[in-house]
């Protein structure tokens, strides 16, 4: 039997047209099955990446942690800032006019008794009418006043342990007499924790930038209303002053607070023996 050659060459095309269409459909198969898979994959990397950044995050308590210090700071500077941070209190006393002053103290602790340390201006009642404050512990009584020098301006007052607080030994954390001249040298490092302006704990640094011939050290750093009686560290780690008051300047338009310019007074101003017979 012959063979038409128009046939076979028809037939032939034919074939060659079936395989280039199915080779193409299975081309686009393969794309799309690979698009899909890619996009699987993406989603499940993604998903697993955003679940890994999600479970390390570290919780709020632990950003605010007294020991989450930067890395970048050396070692005795970070000891001082958590030092400062873990002994920080505030303190409410009712005013005469029914009003709240809200200051900030230091914890401390002489003879194996416990004590806050604040400036006398921010006490104006009995103790019966004072409250100390922490974020854990929230308000807690005072025990006594032990002594209030409204001269000098310090009030020492004598309260129960607070478990959330690590207080400040006392006289272990004063410079000794010898230390004291670079303890306030010109341009010392120092740090502070407190609640200026109702905000806080903040810890703010600063350096020593003058001390007048009655012992009042000026400081250039960051304060404002309730940050009153907080303690003041230097970088050796010393426990030097608590904050007395912002500088007032006097202009042709009146007065005005230099908030960056602050009045300490030095820890060697107080009457330590009153708690330390």
């Amino acid at each position: 039997m012959l063979r038409n050659p128009a046939w076979s060459n028809y037939l032939y095309s034919l074939a060659i047209k079936d395989r280039y269409r199915i080779m193409k459909t299975l081309t686009k198969f393969t794309r799309v099955t690979f698009s899909i898979l890619l996009g699987v994959l993406l989603s499940s990397c993604t998903f697993f990446y955003i679940s890994h950044k999600l479970s390390t995050m570290p919780l709020i308590h632990e950003i605010q942690a007294f020991d989450n210090i930067a890395n970048d700071l050396p070692y005795e500077n970070r000891r001082t800032i958590e030092a400062s941070r873990r002994s920080t209190v505030r303190l409410f006393s009712k005013t005469p006019n029914d009003n709240v002053s809200s200051t900030t103290g230091t914890y401390i602790v002489a003879n194996g008794k416990y004590y806050i340390i604040t400036v006398g201006h921010g006490i104006f009642g009995p103790c019966e009418e004072l409250a100390i404050w922490t974020e854990e512990e929230e308000f807690m009584e005072c025990k006594e006043i032990v002594y209030l020098d409204q001269e000098t301006d310090y009030a020492i007052i004598h309260v129960s342990e607070i478990p959330s607080r690590t207080p400040i030994k006392i006289p272990e954390s004063l410079p000794d007499t010898s230390e004291w001249k670079q303890a306030i040298s010109i341009q010392k490092q120092v740090y502070y924790t407190g609640y200026p302006n109702n905000v806080g704990p903040a810890t703010v640094d600063g350096r020593i930038i003058g001390v007048t011939s009655g012992g009042w050290t000026y400081l250039h750093t960051y304060a404002w209303r309730g940050a009153s009686g907080s303690g003041v560290f230097n970088s050796d780690g010393h426990f030097i002053g608590y904050i007395f008051a912002i500088e007032v300047g006097e202009t042709e338009y009146g007065y005005d607070a230099f908030e960056n310019v602050i009045i300490i007074v030095p820890t060697f101003m107080i009457d330590w023996s009153m708690i330390l017979k």
